[in-house]
């Protein structure tokens, strides 16, 4: 077992001693390779900026870093302020199958052998050598813990196109605006998100369906700005059965001091915001639970209003609609994204639905620690919210980001382009 790790303790001496020879009469553009020997899980940012981890440094020309970047074992890993980061992964590894992987940001931790880190000013200029401008690329945000893994894997059971969820280099971007909220106005942010999204789909003739992570409120006003022919749609829940199961998911009982220094909080939130949630009375994990839901819900209104005014623009998708309908749902769904036939909703059949509908009888999250039977253990009776809880939701609700919660479950009925099954 200690062969191999020898082997490359000697390759990475050697290096050191004798680098290889690089060129001088040649244009040339920089780029950073260096292997992994030591992987356990790491955050998304991991290594970039630590030269100890450093084993190689080549000098290439523009084409063999534009042909590194487009091989098929190569992604997009992370973005940082100076640079792009891309990831080789391991051989045979199909990374986008969200059956074995549910999340890509993991699976490119999990199985990257190689990064290449290369200069923010190349990889724009790169990108913006390409032109397509997102027709091929479907977006559905979502609200966290609302069935979005499960949407993500009826869109990959069709098998027309390839699904992106959850790609770390977004979640990167967006807590870029979230330190600097002035840098949702610089035309670089929007640059570096359409360079982004363009590494990730990296193939012009091919359909993309990209999950989000729940937090990127930041970017959801430059998504257009940089793909103006992407289509979007948005999933949510009521909130009281959502609440639970984040609770549940995301092993919320703790206090809320404590809640407020995770890093997913971090990337979301800045000090000012806590503050305003506290001014407007969140003063418990529960009450910042679904404040967090009731925002980002606000948040996509206010980005949908005057520029799409029907469901077909930018259609609200219920969970509950999902469960009461699951064939009307997927055929809307498919259509809107383009990925059925095309026609009216009720006359035309889509091509997959069949297929996507056989999604809803496995676990879509059955490799992660988010999986049914992990959270199944850990599930004990009903979230029941006490009253001052629910009188405040319903409250903020209305008085602050002007959404109606009815019944037990708190859902939201007001919402624009609502989604409604037949």
């Amino acid at each position: 077992m200690l062969v191999p790790w020898l082997i490359r303790l000697a390759q990475f001496i050697v290096n050191l001693i004798f680098p290889p020879p690089t060129p001088s009469d040649r244009t040339t553009a920089v780029v950073t390779c260096y292997e992994v020997l030591y992987w356990c899980r790491p955050p998304i940012n991991w290594g970039v900026n630590n030269p100890s981890l450093y084993l190689r440094k080549y000098t290439h020309t523009r084409t063999d870093v534009e042909q590194w970047l487009n091989r098929d074992d190569v992604h997009l890993f992370c973005v940082t302020d100076t640079s792009f980061v891309f990831a080789r992964t391991t051989p045979g590894i199909n990374i986008h199958d969200v059956s074995e992987f549910p999340f890509l940001y993991r699976a490119k931790q999990a199985h990257t052998v190689e990064l290449g880190e290369i200069s923010i000013g190349l990889a724009l200029d790169i990108a913006e050598n390409r032109t397509d401008t997102g027709s091929n690329i479907g977006f559905i945000h979502n609200l966290g813990r609302c069935g979005s893994t499960l949407v993500a894997h009826m869109i990959h059971k069709t098998g027309q196109c390839q699904v992106l969820a959850e790609p770390g280099a977004l979640l990167d971007i967006s807590g870029r605006i979230v330190r600097d909220r002035t840098l949702a106005e610089d035309p670089l942010t929007v640059a570096m998100l359409r360079a982004s999204l363009r590494f990730l789909a990296k193939s012009p003739n091919t359909k993309y369906f990209i999950k989000p992570h729940f937090v990127i409120t930041g970017i959801l006003p430059l998504i257009k700005k940089a793909l103006p022919e992407c289509r979007e749609a948005f999933l949510y829940r009521a909130l009281k059965p959502m609440a639970f199961s984040s609770k549940v998911a995301f092993q919320l009982d703790m206090p809320l001091s404590v809640l407020k220094q995770f890093s997913v909080m971090a990337s979301f939130f800045t000090k000012e915001d806590l503050k305003e949630m506290e001014a407007d009375g969140v003063d418990s994990v529960c009450k910042m639970v679904l404040y967090i839901f009731l925002l980002r819900t606000y948040n996509v209104i206010q980005e949908t209003i005057g520029r799409c005014n029907t469901v077909d623009d930018f259609p609200f998708y219920s969970y509950e609609s999902l469960l009461a309908n699951p064939k009307g749902f997927v055929t809307h769904l498919l259509v809107h994204f383009g990925l059925g036939s095309q026609g009216d909703h009720k006359a035309t059949p889509c091509q997959g639905v069949d297929l996507a509908l056989t999604a809803m009888d496995v676990d879509s999250q059955s490799n992660s620690e988010l999986s049914q039977k992990k959270l199944k253990s850990k599930m004990k009776g009903k979230l029941e919210l006490d009253s001052k809880t629910v009188d405040f939701a319903r409250m903020i609700a209305m008085e602050k980001f002007g959404i109606k919660l009815d019944g037990d479950d708190l859902k939201m009925t007001n919402l624009p382009n609502q989604w409604v099954s037949d």
